[in-house]
């Protein structure tokens, strides 16, 4: 017996990482008008050209409970444990329904209340990546399934996800900031430098320029490895803009790292709401600091009044999905980005 990690395709995990470590991979779904299309497979050039001529987003759904039961199955009837790592419950329905199938799952079988676990990524894309990874290894090194999510609860807290979208209209267009600030922003040349934190969206830093928006990232990226022990993996992640995303990684993130980095497509799922974009997905060896003085992004906001404004993987999930709101910095007249599914 040992541990099978099942995840979903906002992960990201390259395709040669996922048939090394076995992963099971559940495919997030776009739906646009009467179609409902996998990411799985889905040919990214084709799409964005697609997204580029319509003045509407396309919603997400999330995997079928009948697909995830499947999913869970086909790893406990081979004699495996399941370790399931999958979007957040702040992000997307899917998380909530995962749960729900685990727990139908042990309602109806008690005894594999010990062969299932279930961890929060805390994010998407390769921060969630990571994750599913270091469990992964755990899991081929012999690791039980406790020591496999120990290996995952670990490793969320030494990543992080800092990402730049070239401009606000797919941002306008999804009615996460309104036409009167895509506007400002665009005569003033904001260009938001997002996070995720405590599986919220969040402004890190705006700039004038996109030129300064990456040396930005490089920077946090820089002073996040050299405070917290060196760097243990590093990605970068692009949507669209592959030609500039590959010479960011070549000329300035490899460089840095010492040795070859991945360049990753990031899940449609989010680019389909963040338009054009790239971004950097890093791990140290030790955890690194909340950007907030310790206090996390949940207890920050707390307090404060948020507008009304949905986040990073869309407006909507349709169907079987739940809407979705994920918060702003302690800015609540903040014109960039709040980002959602």
């Amino acid at each position: 017996m040992t541990v099978r990690l099942l995840t979903d395709s906002a992960a990201c995990i390259p395709q040669e990482e996922v048939d090394a470590y076995g992963i099971h991979v559940v495919s997030m779904v776009i739906v646009d008008g009467d179609r409902a299309i996998p990411e799985l497979g889905m040919d990214l050039d084709e799409f964005y050209a697609h997204l580029a001529h319509i003045d509407y987003l396309p919603t997400t759904t999330q995997p079928t409970p009948v697909l995830l039961h499947d999913e869970f199955m086909r790893i406990l009837d081979a004699g495996d444990d399941v370790l399931a790592v999958f979007i957040p419950e702040t992000l997307s329905g899917t998380g909530a329904q995962v749960v729900l199938t685990a727990e139908h799952l042990i309602a109806e079988s008690p005894e594999l209340a010990d062969r299932i676990a279930l961890v929060d990524s805390q994010s998407v894309c390769m921060q969630q990546g990571y994750t599913v990874l270091a469990a992964a290894q755990c899991a081929r090194d012999g690791g039980t399934l406790a020591e496999c999510v120990a290996a995952a609860e670990a490793t969320k807290l030494r990543t992080r996800f800092i990402f730049a979208p070239r401009g606000l209209s797919y941002l306008e267009r999804g009615g996460r900031i309104g036409r009167a600030s895509a506007l400002l922003g665009s005569v003033l040349k904001l260009v938001p430098v997002l996070t995720i934190e405590d599986a919220l969206a969040t402004t890190f830093s705006k700039v004038r320029t996109y030129p300064k928006a990456l040396m930005t990232i490089k920077d946090k990226f820089l002073a996040d490895v050299n405070a917290s022990g060196g760097l243990k993996n590093v990605c970068v992640h692009f949507i669209v803009e592959s030609q500039e995303a590959a010479a960011f990684c070549k000329n300035v993130i490899e460089p840095l790292a010492g040795f070859a980095v991945k360049l990753i497509p990031a899940s449609p799922v989010v680019g389909a709401n963040v338009g054009p974009a790239i971004g950097l997905v890093y791990e140290t060896i030790d955890p690194i600091a909340p950007l907030h003085g310790g206090v996390s992004m949940r207890g920050r906001l707390s307090d404060v009044h948020l507008p009304d404004l949905s986040g990073l993987l869309g407006r909507r999930e349709s169907e079987n999905g739940s809407a979705l709101t994920v918060n702003s910095n302690s800015e609540p007249t903040n014109p960039c980005p709040k980002e959602a599914q």
